[in-house]
């Protein structure tokens, strides 16, 4: 387990006091397009949408963090830093609806002088506040939490230790109900109290598995409600009920109610919930939920919804906090006629579970665009996941990748079988659009990833990021050249018999890596033929099953780097995202390792390729040209705040961060000065990262050398997208009826034929 990933240094940031000035910009949405909301909904244009005005408060101390919504009126905490004297200070701030003015008043303490800060404030309509209240010694070795209230004023009038009630515990929410009572929760626990802040009981959350709070909310009935997950080691349960604070207990609880990311007391419904994709109208008695509308129908990425409102006129308020985009903010949707809206053209990216980045390069391209309007289609539902969740969501974009009326425009590549897409002639040739494009080139992108994603001459994606995996042994083992064969993986395991291939591994996870560059050695995708009765693919269910059905995790406690050392593990399997990893493995086989990769069938490299970012143009797609925009406008962008591990595809990038890695970074003083030591010389700031176990065994990351640059970049330019990643279908067949074998329930010939007559069935019905 590893202990201490990469420490990274912390600067310290000061803010200064400025002038409040305030800028509204109006966008208009396109969610009246004729865009279907999921997989196999009829085509039909919306009757409702909500049209947004987007607000920037352009206050310098401005925390969206803890917004909250009391009537026309966004209250929130502020922050300042003096710099002369050192002290930081908060103050209650109020922007009014009204007059988009904000005003603001400073908190003023019982105890001045202290060692003081406040969060999970609940605000009243009066601008009063409770809040949790952290008290720290004068080292900050020590702290107490409090709960405390301020009035409009910004006046302390109370403070309440609550340490010995809370314990260690982090205290996640503060809410107050219809009659002025507070509930604070925290480590599976609602602490009660008065509106004097009075304890007055504690209700204990009680069940068969790991229990957490997901949300607290007032209802518009004046009751508070809890929505609750329950984990049991299999699957997950949703919960929401009352909370009974008279008789200190869960109070009634309303079965069906969908898992969400959080809810709120609406004016037609009894509770407005969104799952970071849309926003419903929930009743309590008719357990139904109404779909009201897509957040990024309205240009904004759900999962950014900070805390959301209804105002009593109807409108919904959003306070959206987005780093990627750089683009905090209060979005106030009005619900209007769609015919009464701005219409753009609806192009549909298809997803497996990968929605969250995608939104937000949506949200930007779609405010820039007065022409077309990405809306994103997630296949994979987590709030409602069963065993069967990925398979049903594969079948789902299968199944509209070749309908006539539901194909989507563009699809993200991310866990598909490429191969397959491509035998199915369902993705488009990018080439001619890079080259007539006036923005990117081949020439600005890593030619062996354009490769990678050429199928017959056919560039079908350009990826923007990457990192690979490959596998990682001593040369003296393995060889110094690059490449090898199942055979001689197996060779070296009986060489080795009383040492571990991959430290921990179990049959399916071994079954992986012999298959990870091997399956399409068994199928032919142009033809639909498959050879999976062969004694090749025989082979390789016979080694496997030498290994154990499940890894004991709790049997010894030696790390992977450890066990190398020891001698009881020959291979590593390894993820390269940066240039300075190398540098590890070279302390791991003591400078005497290789990349050799995945064993193949021809004995090449098998460095396999992850892409982030790799979406396809469908050939099916009647709005091409927008959609290449859209994917034109993520590859030409040179910076964003999105974050990627891994190695960007854009040559000009991926320099600099190879020149970075190898380029010193110096120690520098309070003013930016660069520190000498005592013989003159810049002192080099190594040892910035590190990463530990917990036997011990640790390694601190130097500057990398331009040999070892230079060796990522050869792995560069052979690594391949791998279409066999355990979760496709395929994987799946194999990996059921492979049971059967190692269970010794069938022999080696009988579970071949087996999957050799399922698999040829399902490449014959999806081609």
């Amino acid at each position: 387990m590893v202990k201490g990933c990469k420490k990274k240094s912390m600067s310290s940031i000061l803010r200064r006091t400025a002038a409040v000035t305030l800028a509204a910009v109006t966008a208009f949405s396109s969610a009246a397009c004729g865009n279907k909301e999921s997989s196999g909904d009829a085509a039909q244009a919306k009757e409702w949408a909500y049209v947004p005005e987007f607000i920037t408060i352009d206050e310098e101390n401005v925390n969206y963090y803890d917004m909250q919504v009391v009537g026309e009126n966004i209250y929130y905490l502020s922050y300042d830093w003096d710099e002369a004297t050192g002290v930081s200070s908060q103050s209650i701030c109020k922007y009014s609806l009204a007059d988009r003015k904000i005003t603001s008043v400073p908190i003023t303490w019982l105890e001045e002088g202290g060692n003081q800060s406040i969060n999970r404030g609940s605000f009243g309509e009066d601008g009063s506040m409770y809040a949790v209240m952290y008290s720290y010694n004068e080292d900050y070795s020590e702290a107490k939490q409090s709960l405390t209230k301020f009035d409009g004023s910004g006046k302390q009038l109370f403070s309440n230790d609550m340490s010995d009630l809370v314990g260690d515990s982090y205290v996640d929410t503060l809410a107050v109900d219809g009659e002025g009572r507070l509930y604070v929760t925290g480590d599976s626990q609602i602490w009660l109290f008065d509106a004097e802040g009075n304890r007055q009981g504690t209700v204990t959350m009680n069940g068969g598995g790991d229990i957490w709070i997901d949300s607290l909310a007032c209802g518009r009935d004046g009751r508070m409600y809890m929505g609750y997950s329950n984990y049991d080691g299999n699957t997950s349960s949703y919960t929401l009920c009352e909370i009974d604070f008279d008789g200190k207990k869960l109070g009634q609880v309303y079965e069906g109610v969908p898992r969400n990311n959080g809810f709120i007391a609406g004016t037609e419904y009894d509770f407005l919930l969104t799952d970071g994709t849309a926003l419903y109208g929930y009743d309590l008695a008719k357990k139904e939920k109404e779909h009201l509308f897509d957040w990024l129908d309205s240009d904004i990425n759900g999962n950014n919804v900070r805390k959301f409102s209804q105002l009593e006129d109807g409108r919904i308020l959003a306070v959206i906090e987005d780093w990627e985009n750089n683009d905090s903010g209060i979005a106030l949707l009005t619900k209007k006629k769609a015919e009464e809206v701005p219409q753009k053209e609806t192009i549909v990216v298809a997803t497996m579970g990968g929605s969250y980045s995608l939104q937000s390069r949506a949200v930007k391209f779609n405010k820039a665009s007065d022409k077309y309007h990405i809306s994103v289609r997630d296949y994979v539902d987590y709030n409602n996941w069963t065993e069967n969740t990925w398979s049903d969501a594969l079948t789902n974009l299968n199944n509209d990748i070749t309908s006539s009326n539901n194909c989507p425009d563009m699809i993200d590549l991310a866990n598909l079988n490429i191969p397959q897409l491509v035998a199915k002639d369902v993705l488009e040739d990018l080439s001619p659009y890079l080259e007539k494009s006036g923005r990117v080139n081949r020439g600005d992108f890593v030619e062996n990833i354009l490769e990678a994603y050429t199928y017959d001459g056919r560039l079908v994606s350009v990826p923007s990021y990457f990192s690979m995996r490959t596998v990682i042994g001593s040369a003296s083992m393995v060889g110094s050249e690059g490449g090898w064969t199942l055979e001689q993986l197996i060779a070296l395991a009986n060489e080795h018999p009383d040492a571990e291939l991959f430290d921990r591994v179990s049959k399916l996870s071994i079954l992986q890596t012999a298959m990870m560059f091997n399956e399409d050695a068994f199928i032919n995708w142009e033809t639909g033929e498959c050879s999976f009765d062969t004694d090749g693919f025989k082979n390789i269910l016979e080694f496997v099953n030498r290994f154990p059905d499940e890894v004991n995790w709790e049997q010894g406690a030696d790390s992977e780097p450890a066990r190398i050392q020891n001698g009881e593990v020959l291979l590593s399997d390894a993820f390269i995202y940066d240039f300075n990893q190398l540098q590890m493995y070279n302390e791991i086989f003591q400078g005497d390792y290789n990349c050799v990769g995945f064993p193949t069938v021809d004995g090449s490299g098998g460095h396999a390729l992850s892409a982030s970012e790799a979406y396809a143009i469908t050939t099916k797609s009647e709005k091409k040209d927008g959609a290449w925009e859209f994917l034109e406008s993520i590859l030409a962008e040179e910076d964003n705040n999105l974050y990627y591990s891994g190695f960007p595809t854009l040559k000009s990038k991926l320099e600099k961060m190879a020149e970075e890695a190898v380029t010193p970074d110096y120690v520098t003083d309070e003013n930016g000065e660069i520190m000498k030591d005592e013989n003159g010389e810049a002192i080099i700031n190594e040892g910035v990262s590190s990463v530990g176990y917990e036997d011990g065994w640790s390694y601190t990351y130097r500057l990398a050398t331009q040999e070892e640059v230079d060796k990522v970049m050869e792995l560069m330019d052979l690594a391949k997208p791998v279409s066999y990643n355990g979760d496709d279908e395929i994987s799946k067949i194999i990996n059921e009826e492979a049971e059967a074998f190692f269970k010794g329930q069938k022999s080696v010939d009988e579970v071949a034929g087996i999957i050799q007559n399922r698999v040829n069935n399902y490449v014959g019905e999806t081609k």
